[in-house]
C-alpha cells in the first residue's frame, strides 16, 4: 500500500516514528483519550457537548458542517489516512454508543460530534484550520482540549487551543 501513496502521503508517512506511533498516527495518544473520554461522559457532558454542537450548527449551519465532514475526508483520502481517519470516527462513536445513558435524549447528535472531533484529529495537520475547528469545537466547547502525552508527541497549536483541559 505505501508504494501508491502520493508525494503527500511518502512526506507525512516519513514523518512518523515506526514505533509508538500507534494506530491514529502522531495524534494517537490524543484520538485515545478523547475515546477513553468518551466512553466515561456523564449526563451533564453530554448534555453540554449536544449545546455546543446545536449552536455550531445554528451559527454556521448544517451545510457548514457537511462541507468540512467532505473535506476532512478527502483530506484523509489524499493523505493517506483514511483507514485511519475512519477507525477514529467509528471507535469514538462506538465508545460513546457503549456509555449511553438509559435516559432518553438526543444522543445521536452527541455521537455524532465526537465522532467528528476524532475524525477531524487525525487529519489535523493537513485540514485547513476553519474546518477543523468547525468539526472539534463542540468537544473542545464542551469537554476541553487534549494534551498530547508521551515521548516524541509535538504539540499542534490547534490542539492546545481550547480553555479546558482533559485530563480530569
Amino acid at each position: 500500500m505505501r508504494n501508491s501513496m502520493t508525494p503527500s502521503a511518502k512526506r507525512w508517512h516519513a514523518g512518523c516514528v515506526s514505533t509508538g506511533v500507534g494506530k491514529f498516527g502522531p495524534v494517537s495518544s490524543m484520538v485515545d483519550r478523547l475515546i477513553q473520554r468518551a466512553g466515561n461522559l456523564t449526563i451533564d457532558e453530554a448534555a453540554d457537548i449536544y449545546q455546543a454542537h446545536a449552536a455550531r450548527i445554528l451559527i454556521q449551519g448544517s451545510e457548514a458542517e457537511r462541507f468540512a465532514l467532505v473535506r476532512a475526508r478527502r483530506t484523509a483520502i489524499r493523505f493517506g489516512l483514511l483507514p485511519s481517519y475512519e477507525q477514529a470516527r467509528r471507535t469514538a462513536a462506538t465508545a460513546w454508543r457503549h456509555a449511553l445513558p438509559e435516559t432518553q435524549g438526543p444522543w445521536l447528535m452527541v455521537g455524532a460530534a465526537i465522532a467528528n472531533a476524532a475524525g477531524a484529529m487525525v487529519v489535523e495537520d493537513v485540514l485547513d484550520a476553519t474546518e477543523y475547528q468547525l468539526l472539534v469545537g463542540p468537544w473542545h466547547q464542551a469537554i476541553g482540549t487534549l494534551t498530547p502525552v508521551g515521548p516524541g508527541i509535538g504539540q499542534s497549536t490547534r490542539t492546545l487551543a481550547g480553555s479546558r483541559s482533559i485530563g480530569r
